[in-house]
């Protein structure tokens, strides 16, 4: 028996020394790698043509998910011509579960090889609709290839590999790249240089304007490479509508350096080639392809020899995002008219724009957004971007390794930059943006190269796991976290009963008024059996497409919602009838105790708390919103002031269709809430106030000295990454500024961890318990940035 116990000790001792791959990579950066086989069936529609034969090296779907450094990130390139719009929103979706992360933290990526399949399924959609044949944007494999993908990301993640280093090399690719357009005397575009220029007069103009880098970014787990990515800016094209499917010449490139250097997996990605093509040093013969992929192949083995490595860490790491809503040329909407008489290929080149086009009425942005690591700045741009952008963007940060890849979001389809407007040509002539898109694209460019990784992603406790000092890794892990965080509310507020029983409210509408650009209904609604709504209901007059709406809630005031009316004693409340006129749709309904609502018995309601009774109803009213047709159901907020400040607060947390929130002058921590010893005395401790019946009278239990299992930061950092904007007037009595400073320093690190630090906003205007004009004006602001809106008329303190 002692030999037995003895071996055992020994066994014991011995499994120390050589820890569990798990356990270092609960720690660390790690990287999973997966590769699919994104070749469609034969008898498939490519983005040309149908599908009649395979390459021998066929289509890849290649990519990374880095983990360790906030919630993973996925980097996916496809040798596809481009997905778009709703297929993006499908893509980075479908790879998000599979990761278990945000769609915000994964890239998605083309090669542009045109003997490839296009996928949107928005213009899927707008073509059925129309009764035509979707053509090459039918989606049944688009479909096959996101399962295949999840598989292997699942399988990829249960062996991921530590990553100690990064590595960086840059090679110059000789006779490949040469600018696309070419100007003549009169600063116009005289000549196309096509992917392959069969016009000799055409091909012996000068090389024009390229990046001749290839940029290689290695990852490696100390001595081993695990992973390359290859960065180079052209149209991928040597020769096509073959009717085969092939990776062309960069796909060939891409094999070869994957047989020099074979233990690490080689992912390519184009750049800002929208103006660049291969026409000077090509003129179509099919030898070209060979001739071609061995020229880049030999920038990239130039760039392998010359790749640094730098010892990185998880502090290194940091993904941030900006959201861009770019300008659309007002004749897209004739694309709806005209595919009705056009073929197949003009289809493929048009319809992702009307999609794009329509999403873009709708406020819907593209989420451009750069992975650093170290000194190392990863930018991922949508469209067809002109090689002015890529240029640009390395020359405004020379001091660190900047590189790019385009062709995310093919909905844009071409980018040029704003002087390219007025030189014509084909690719600005068949663009869908404007010269405008320069000013915002680079804005955003510049934003996130200068942005500086936070120092506190990993350290802070609300992102840590429960007892451990270990950071979360996983949208599970922090999903989990948030509900521990729910439970606690749900200790004093009560838990809200199941909804997935309930219909669509049935609306009773009493008198209506009109103004000069809305109309007001009273409605009245029931919330459950027992409990109805008393709410006012703002619709504009006009509505170009499906609107914002905002669920508007009161201050503490027997007038109820006729304060964000404008009907009460005190200026700058009328939140409700603003934002009306702003042209939002809006609802603002009665809190219980309050209005129409001043009788109400709280005994009767069937709800543990008042607070938790209002979140009942306020959801209540979001289902409103949602079932309207003037109404865009992802484009609902809430805002309020005081009592309507934490219950917004309240509401988002409960409810995510709730996707930006304003509060004012509605919570500090409540360590740092003071009602003074006059006030003690009367509610019988310092939070007697938020033990009354109409909030949580569960506190009473817990007087004097109350200490609550939940606070404002939390439900804050559970609405994280979704916008909240607070206004902290100094010299708020009832909340105090001193503790939403400390509050917003303890959250703000959730929002940096997320990848959202500018989603976090905080005014401190010199004022009382007030929502003065110049933080209302910001406030505004700020939901229309979220919701990519144009408010049909300025305010006149906008103005």
């Amino acid at each position: 028996m002692k030999f037995i116990k003895s071996s055992i000790y020994l066994f014991i001792a011995i499994l120390s020394l050589f820890p569990f791959k798990g356990s270092a990579q609960e720690k660390g950066l790690t990287l999973a790698l997966f590769d699919v086989d994104a070749t469609p069936p034969i008898g498939s529609l490519l983005a040309y043509d149908p599908l009649e034969k395979k390459d021998d090296l066929g289509l890849r779907a290649k990519g990374v998910v880095i983990s360790g450094s906030g919630l993973p990130i996925v980097i996916c390139a496809i040798d596809w011509i481009g997905i778009a719009n709703e297929s993006q929103d499908a893509f980075k979706s479908r790879l998000a579960k599979a990761a278990s992360t945000l769609p915000s933290r994964v890239a998605v990526h083309t090669l542009h090889q045109h003997d490839a399949p296009i996928s949107d399924w928005g213009a899927e959609k707008i073509l059925k609709e129309a009764g035509l044949d979707p053509k090459a944007y039918e989606s049944s494999f688009d479909r096959v290839l996101l399962d295949n993908l999840d598989e292997a990301i699942k399988n990829a993640l249960k062996n991921p590999q530590p990553i100690t280093h990064i590595g960086t090399g840059k090679g110059i690719v000789e006779k490949v790249a040469s600018n696309r357009r070419i100007l003549g005397t009169d600063g116009h575009v005289a000549y196309t240089r096509t992917s392959a220029t069969k016009d000799k007069k055409i091909r012996d103009f000068p090389e024009g304007l390229i990046d001749p880098e290839v940029s290689l970014v290695s990852f490696w787990n100390e001595e081993e490479p695990l992973a390359v990515f290859s960065y180079y800016a052209v149209h991928p094209q040597s020769y096509y509508l073959t009717k085969i499917a092939n990776p062309d010449f960069p796909g060939i490139a891409r094999y070869m350096r994957q047989l020099a250097v074979p233990d690490a997996m080689h992912v390519h990605f184009n750049g800002a080639g929208a103006n660049v093509t291969a026409g000077k040093y090509n003129d179509g013969a099919k030898i070209n392809r060979k001739i071609l992929a061995e020229r880049l192949a030999k920038g990239m083995e130039t760039a392998w020899e010359n790749t640094v490595k730098t010892k990185i860490t998880s502090n290194d790491v940091y993904w941030q995002q900006e959201p861009i809503l770019l300008p659309p040329k007002e004749s897209l909407p004739k694309i709806a008219q005209e595919m009705r008489t056009q073929n197949a290929r003009w289809l493929t080149n048009n319809v992702q724009k009307l999609a794009w086009y329509k999403r873009q009425a709708l406020g819907k942005k593209i989420e451009i957004s750069c992975l650093i690591i170290g000194d190392v700045r990863i930018l991922h741009l949508p469209g067809e971007l002109f090689v002015e952008y890529q240029l640009a963007a390395k020359a405004e940060r020379k001091d660190l390794f900047v590189t790019m890849a385009a062709y995310g979001d093919y909905g844009p389809f071409y980018i040029g930059p704003s002087s390219a407007y007025s030189e014509g040509g084909y690719e600005v002539g068949t663009s869908p943006v404007t010269a405008a898109a320069e000013p915002i694209i680079m804005g955003a460019i510049k934003k996130m190269l200068h942005r500086e990784v936070p120092d506190d992603i990993t350290k802070s406790p609300m992102v840590l796991k429960a007892e451990s000092q270990n950071p979360l890794r996983t949208l599970d892990q922090w999903e989990a976290k948030k509900v521990s965080w729910k439970n606690n509310m749900a200790s004093i507020m009560g838990t809200l009963p199941p909804r997935d029983h309930l219909g669509n409210p049935d609306l009773i509408y009493g008198d209506s008024s009109v103004a000069e650009n809305y109309t007001k209904h009273h409605i009245t609604f029931a919330s459950d059996e027992r409990n109805e709504v008393t709410a006012f209901l703002y619709i504009p007059h006009t509505i170009k497409a499906k609107a914002p709406a905002m669920l508007v809630l009161h201050s503490t005031g027997d007038l109820g919602k006729k304060i964000v009316d404008d009907q009460g004693p005190r200026k700058n409340r009328g939140l409700a009838k603003e934002l009306a006129q702003r042209g939002y749709v809006v609802i603002a309904p009665d809190y219980p105790s309050f209005g129409e609502q001043k009788d109400h018995d709280f005994s009767k309601d069937g709800f543990e708390s008042g607070t938790l009774l209002a979140v009942w109803n306020h959801m209540r009213s979001v289902d409103v919103l949602t079932n309207m047709a003037q109404v865009d159901p992802d484009r609902i907020g809430v805002i309020g002031h005081s009592l309507g400040g934490h219950n917004a607060l309240f509401v988002a947390a409960h409810d995510q269709r709730i996707k930006a929130v304003v509060t004012s002058c509605g919570w500090t921590p409540f360590d740092y809430y003071d009602i003074g010893e006059a006030g003690i005395k009367i509610y019988g401790g310092r939070l007697g106030p938020w033990a009354q019946d109409r909030y949580m009278p569960a506190i009473k239990k817990l007087l004097p000295e109350a200490k609550l299992p939940f606070d404002f930061t939390q439900i804050i950092a559970s609405i994280a990454p979704r916008p909240v904007f607070t206004n902290a007037p100094l010299n708020d009595s009832n909340f105090s500024v001193k503790g939403v400073k400390a509050g917003i320093a303890e959250i703000q690190p959730v929002y940096n961890w997320l990848g959202y630090p500018d989603n976090l906003l905080v005014k401190y205007p010199k004022a009382d318990h007030d929502f003065p004009e110049n933080t209302r004006k910001e406030a505004y602001a700020f939901l229309d940035n979220v919701f990519g809106f144009t408010p049909l008329k300025k305010l006149e303190f906008e103005k």
